[in-house]
């Protein structure tokens, strides 16, 4: 009866230590018993992940967008977005605001580009003659920085890298990509523009769908309605209205179209 009852009291000694080595971690879909020190490791990396998830999606964030932030679902506040090597990708679902120093360069240091912009669609070869045109031929419409869903308030927004979804409303903007509604005072150069775009001086797109208005319209292959002085389409299917336009069937006055190539 000892011999028996001595047993048992080392087999439940020996499982009472061997509980104190062990520790059992609970994640969303498994249990992970693990011993020793390593619990420790694996418990703070799934509680930095966790952090992590929760800093990386925000109601509001000032711009530049911190490189931890990879979303903002509400308003964004600043003075604009650049280009980061640390960041691959941000996206704002929302209202974004920004009190860009772009415009202002502009002004400054480019009243030459702005004053060529009244007649860039009278150029024969706008996008080879007209310094901001050539921009964007340069953009890799596959890389996006930014993207905005919703509406973009701007002095003047983006240098490449950016998309736009929804309303936009600024000085002078240079995107890859803009769908839905702009109203800009200056200039709006985009990859890809699909809908409507109002400009104060200046329209120009690689390929477009939709309407431009402006002084200046200029696209490389657009299906749709160029209104303007000067409209420039290289591979129009649509109509143009203007003093002067061209496309790649013919340039009259007042009025030209172009349905086949």
């Amino acid at each position: 009866m000892k011999l028996q009852f001595t047993a048992f009291l080392m087999l439940l000694l020996s499982n009472m230590v061997l509980a104190q080595d062990t520790i059992t971690v609970t994640t969303e879909n498994r249990m992970l018993p693990l011993a020793g020190e390593e619990h420790k490791e694996v418990y703070a990396n799934e509680q930095s992940e966790s952090m992590n998830t929760r800093d990386s999606i925000r109601i509001f964030s000032l711009s530049p967008i911190h490189r931890r932030v990879k979303k903002v679902n509400g308003l964004t506040l600043g003075v604009g977005h650049f280009r980061n090597s640390r960041i691959k990708f941000q996206e704002v679902n929302g209202l974004n605001i920004e009190a860009s120093p772009i415009a202002a360069g502009l002004i400054t240091f480019g009243i030459g580009i702005t004053i060529e912009s009244f007649f860039v669609a009278a150029r024969k070869d706008p996008f080879e003659s007209f310094s901001l045109s050539r921009t964007v031929l340069k953009q890799d419409d596959d890389i996006l920085n930014i993207r905005v869903n919703g509406l973009n308030i701007s002095s003047g927004g983006f240098l490449q890298g950016a998309q736009v979804n929804g309303f936009n409303i600024c000085v002078v903007s240079v995107m890859n990509k803009m769908n839905g509604v702009s109203v800009t005072g200056a200039i709006l150069s985009a990859g890809k523009m699909n809908g409507i775009s109002v400009c104060g001086i200046a329209n120009m797109a690689e390929t477009g769908n939709g309407l431009q208005l402006a002084i200046s319209n200029v696209a490389r292959d657009y299906r749709g309605l160029q209104i303007g002085l000067f409209n420039n389409a290289k591979n129009l299917r649509g109509v143009q209205f203007g003093l002067w336009n061209t496309n790649g069937k013919r340039r009259l006055p007042l009025v030209n179209w172009q349905f086949k190539s």
